[in-house]
């Protein structure tokens, strides 16, 4: 993999400490070398199963034919049990932790804090902060440490990675412009975290935020191909496809005090998992 990759494997991997997500999506070198036909197999007809598969159509179809056509098709597969649930929980992270890898390449620094799942109220509220800190060149951190302070080439957050499904993590990452270090970036977002938890959003970057994000979701469904892929990501990860819908409204419920305090909330130096490049001939992360 990437320099990148290799370093996103770390954090994720030094960030969670139970959950499948710390594995990456397609293993770890030593088991792809080992992987062998009768493992594909097994995992194949673990998870390929019916009652595992979630099909969404949508145009101008009549319904009968479909119910039809899918009879005709996915019927004959034999019934078979779901894929056990994962129920294995996170620990609570007690402390900041930090991964270094050595790389020639431009240096990384990547910050993740524990977040709860998709299902969580909270939920949409990360999405708004997500938006408000790194939401195009209008947003605070573009402005105050690309813009104005030229302290990173880019900089930015993800509201959810790698996935929402189970607890996962609100993501950052910053790479350092020429002549910066990666503690001089990480010493800026931390000012610019702490002075966004130190304040109330006010009324018009909230109202433009919801909007944003509101016409990002409506646009995915402009197409027959958008609207289906995501009422079949929906039903699978929610369990029901009218929570694409309501969604929306979930955001719109989003208030400057909910920002703030799961801002407050989650945002700790002690829910903190830092990655980080740096040049092993500097003998440090610098």
């Amino acid at each position: 993999s990437s320099p990148d990759g290799k370093l996103f494997e770390q954090m994720l991997s030094t960030a969670m400490m139970a959950q499948p997500y710390r594995e990456p999506t397609v293993g770890w070198g030593s088991d792809i070398d080992n992987l062998r036909a009768a493992d594909a197999e097994a995992f194949f007809a673990k998870y390929y199963v019916p009652s595992n598969i979630t099909i969404a159509i949508v145009g101008d179809v009549q319904p009968a034919r479909m119910k039809a056509l899918a009879a005709e098709y996915f019927g004959r597969l034999p019934k078979h049990p779901s894929p056990a649930p994962i129920v294995t929980v996170e620990p609570k992270q007690e402390g900041p932790r930090r991964v270094e890898v050595a790389s020639p390449a431009q240096p990384v620094e990547l910050l993740a804090y524990h977040r709860p799942d998709q299902q969580s109220p909270d939920d949409p509220v990360f999405d708004v902060i997500a938006d408000i800190l790194s939401g195009g060149r209008t947003s605070i951190i573009y402005k105050d440490i690309v813009r104005d302070k030229r302290l990173s080439l880019d900089a930015g957050a993800t509201a959810t990675m790698p996935g929402g499904k189970y607890p996962n993590l609100f993501f950052f990452y910053l790479v350092p412009s020429q002549g910066h270090t990666a503690e001089e970036n990480e010493k800026e977002l931390d000012t610019v975290i702490d002075n966004f938890k130190g304040t109330l959003v006010d009324d018009v970057t909230l109202a433009r935020t919801k909007t944003k994000t509101r016409a990002g979701l409506i646009r995915q469904l402009d197409s027959n191909s958008g609207l289906a892929q995501l009422l079949a990501s929906f039903q699978a990860n929610y369990g029901d496809w009218r929570k694409l819908f309501t969604s929306i409204d979930d955001i719109d419920k989003v208030t400057a005090a909910d920002v703030q305090r799961v801002a407050r909330e989650y945002l700790t130096p002690d829910n903190r998992t830092i990655a980080l490049t740096y040049k092993a001939a500097e003998g440090g992360a610098k």
